[in-house]
C-alpha cells in the first residue's frame, strides 16, 4: 500500500486540483485534442497562464497557445457562474495587454493576435446538459433582437463520471479524474464518511486500481488538501444559496397571507412546509 504524504496545512495553493493534472503541456494537449477532435503534439503549446490580482476568481485556470488560437480551460467544481463570459472578456483583454507591444495599436498596420476560445469543465453536483454554452450577450441590459456590437461564447462541458463519453474516451486522464471524483463523493454519500476520511480512502483505492496513479502518488497530500478546501466552499455556497432562497420565499409567504390568501394557497405557490406557513400564519396574528 502506498502511503499518502503528508503536506504543510499552512501552505497556500494558487493551483486546484483541475490545474495541477492537466497544467503541463503533454495533458493539457490531451484534454484539448479530446475536446476538439484534433491531434496536438504537446510541444506545439505554449502555456501562458497569467497570475493577477484581479483575476482571482480565474486563476485557476490552464492557459495556452496553440496554432494562432489562444485557449483558456477552466474547471467548475458548483454551479456554472452566469458572468463567466464577462469574467473571460476582462482576462483575455489584459493578456492580450501584456502580450501586445504597447506602441502597436498606433500604427497604421493591423496587429494580429491569436483569436480566443473559451472552455469550461463542469464537475458540479447540480444536473446539467452534457454542452452548453454561456454568451457575454445574455448579460446585456439591452436585448432587443439586434445584432452585438461585442460577443464572447464559452463553451461548457458536463465532464462527471458517465457524461461526454466521446470526450472520455479520447482523454484518460480525464476519464479517471471523473472516476476519482465519483469515488469521493460515493464514500461521502454513501459510506457516510467525512470528507478529509473520503479523500484518503478515494486516493488509495485509485491507486491501487491504476487510477491516477502517478499523480496521486506524487500529489495525493495536495490533492487532500485542495479537495478539502475546495469541497467545503462549494457546500456553504450551497447553503448560502438555499438559504436565500428560503429568505425569499418566506417574505412572499408572510405578504400573501397579509393580503388575506389562505393558508393553503401560500403552501400550493411557494413550496413552504405546511408547518412553516402555519407560524409565519400564527405570527402575523400576533402583531
Amino acid at each position: 500500500m502506498c502511503k499518502i504524504k503528508d503536506i504543510d496545512g499552512n501552505r497556500e495553493y494558487k493551483d486546484n486540483v483541475f490545474r495541477l493534472l492537466f497544467g503541463n503541456e503533454s495533458k493539457s494537449a490531451e484534454l484539448y485534442n479530446a475536446v476538439k477532435g484534433t491531434n496536438y503534439p504537446p510541444d506545439t503549446l505554449k502555456m501562458n497562464t497569467i497570475q493577477n490580482p484581479l483575476f482571482v476568481g480565474l486563476r485557476n485556470d490552464i492557459s495556452f497557445t496553440v496554432d494562432d488560437k489562444f485557449v483558456i480551460l477552466i474547471e467548475h467544481q458548483s454551479s456554472v457562474n452566469p458572468n463567466m463570459g464577462l469574467r473571460c472578456l476582462l482576462y483575455i483583454a489584459r493578456i492580450y495587454e501584456q502580450l501586445m507591444d504597447k506602441d502597436g495599436m498606433y500604427r497604421t498596420k493591423p496587429i494580429n493576435i491569436e483569436n480566443p476560445e473559451f472552455y469550461v469543465m463542469y464537475n458540479g453536483r447540480e444536473e446539467y446538459p452534457e454542452k452548453s454554452t454561456v454568451k457575454l450577450s445574455d448579460l446585456f441590459k439591452v436585448k432587443n433582437g439586434e445584432s452585438n456590437n461585442l460577443e464572447l461564447t464559452v463553451t461548457v462541458y458536463n465532464i462527471n463520471k458517465g457524461h461526454n463519453k466521446n470526450i472520455m474516451k479520447r482523454s484518460r486522464t480525464l476519464d479517471e479524474y471523473a472516476v476519482f471524483i465519483e469515488k469521493v463523493r460515493y464514500f461521502i454519500d454513501i459510506d457516510g464518511l467525512e470528507l478529509t476520511e473520503a479523500l484518503n480512502k478515494a486516493i488509495k483505492e485509485c491507486i491501487k486500481e491504476n487510477i491516477l496513479f502517478e499523480f496521486l502518488n506524487k500529489h495525493g497530500g495536495d490533492v487532500v488538501s485542495i479537495l478539502a478546501r475546495e469541497f467545503n466552499l462549494d457546500d456553504a455556497k450551497r447553503v448560502w444559496a438555499e438559504e436565500t432562497r428560503e429568505d425569499t420565499q418566506e417574505k412572499i409567504a408572510r405578504n400573501l397571507l397579509k393580503n388575506g390568501l389562505t393558508e393553503k394557497f401560500v403552501v400550493e405557490n411557494t413550496g413552504l412546509s405546511k408547518e412553516i406557513v402555519e407560524k409565519l400564519a400564527e405570527k402575523i396574528k400576533q402583531k
